[in-house]
C-alpha cells in the first residue's frame, strides 16, 4: 500500500472543540490558531456533527460518551483528539468508541497539542487510505467472477489456453482504458442482453 504522504502543517485546518470545561477551551483556543488551525465550534454535549472539510475534533473524556460497543452517535470522518481528565477505563472506552487517535491530558498544556495532532491526523488519514484499499480489494475479488467466466468461454469457444485468453481479454481492456474486472463485466453484460434478444436456434448456433 502506498503510504499518504505525512501532514504537518496544519493550516486551512478547523477544530471544533466538544468539552464543558472552559479551562481547556481557553487554551485550546489559544494555542490551535498558532498552529494554522480555525475553531469554529465549540460544544459541550453529544451528539455534535462538523461541516465537511479537513478538520479535527477535541472530545472531552469526562463528558458522558457511548459504552465500548455501542454505535457512536456521530458518525466522525475526521481526526480525533481526546481530552482525557479521569483515566477511568470507562471513559477511555468511550473515547476508543468514538475513534480516537491520539490523546492529550487535561490540565491541557500547549507543548502536548502538537504532537496530538500529528499523531491523530496522520493516523486518520492512513486508517482512510487502507480502508479505500481494502474496499478496492473487495470491488477487484467480485470482479475476478467476470474474469473467470470470460476466461472460460474463450477458452471452450476458441480453443486457446487460459493464459492467452487472458492476455488477450487485458488487451481489449486497455485498449477500452478500463480495468479487466470491469471490462469483462461489461463484456458479460452485452452477451446476457443478446442471450435475452436471441433465438433459441440462434443462440445454440452460436455456442455450437
Amino acid at each position: 500500500m502506498k503510504q499518504p504522504r505525512l501532514t504537518q502543517n496544519f493550516r486551512d485546518f478547523r477544530a471544533s472543540i466538544i468539552t464543558s470545561d472552559s479551562r481547556t477551551t481557553n487554551t485550546l483556543q489559544t494555542v490551535l490558531p498558532r498552529l494554522g488551525l480555525r475553531v469554529d465550534a465549540i460544544g459541550q454535549t453529544l451528539p455534535f456533527e462538523p461541516a465537511p472539510g479537513p478538520r479535527v475534533v477535541f472530545i472531552d473524556g469526562d463528558m458522558a460518551l457511548p459504552f465500548a460497543g455501542e454505535e457512536p452517535d456521530l458518525p466522525l470522518e475526521c481526526a480525533i483528539v481526546g481530552l482525557i481528565g479521569s483515566e477511568a477505563p470507562s471513559r477511555l472506552r468511550g473515547l476508543v468508541s468514538l475513534g480516537a487517535q491520539a490523546f492529550v491530558t487535561k490540565p491541557v498544556h500547549s507543548g502536548s497539542v502538537y504532537s496530538a495532532l500529528f499523531l491523530a491526523v496522520n493516523s486518520f488519514n492512513r486508517s482512510k487510505a487502507i480502508q479505500a484499499q481494502i474496499e478496492d480489494l473487495k470491488q477487484r475479488r467480485k470482479g475476478r467472477a467476470h474474469v473467470l467466466r470470460a476466461v472460460t468461454a474463450m477458452v471452450l469457444r476458441d480453443g486457446i489456453g487460459p493464459d492467452q485468453a487472458y492476455d488477450s481479454l487485458r488487451r481489449s481492456a486497455m485498449r477500452a482504458r478500463q480495468s479487466v474486472e470491469d471490462f469483462c463485466e461489461a463484456l458479460r453484460a452485452s452477451e446476457y442482453n443478446e442471450d435475452e434478444e436471441a433465438s433459441p436456434t440462434e443462440e445454440r448456433r452460436r455456442w455450437a
